[in-house]
Formats: structure tokens, sequence, C-alpha cells
């Protein structure tokens, strides 16, 4: 098969579940969403 013309791309896919999540949200919703918005910035 004739690869000419494609070009191939590494993709790297993260999942990423929180323990307790339900727990935390019940604690400090505001809290927890802030924690959860930064980890995902750092992670990507």
């Amino acid at each position: 098969m004739a690869t000419e013309g494609f070009k191939r791309k590494l993709t790297t896919m993260f999942s990423a579940d929180v323990a307790g999540y339900s727990r935390l949200m019940g604690q400090d919703e505001a809290a927890t969403v802030e924690t959860i918005t930064t980890y995902r910035a750092v992670m990507s």
C-alpha cells in the first residue's frame, strides 16, 4: 500500500476518575469544580 501523501500523528488519550467526587461535591461544590479545573489545566 502506498503511503505517499500521508502524515502520521501519535495520539494519547487520558481518562481520570476523581475519587470521592460525589462526596467532594456535597461538601463544597465550588471548591471541587475549581480543583478539577486546575487539574485539567495541569494535565493539558
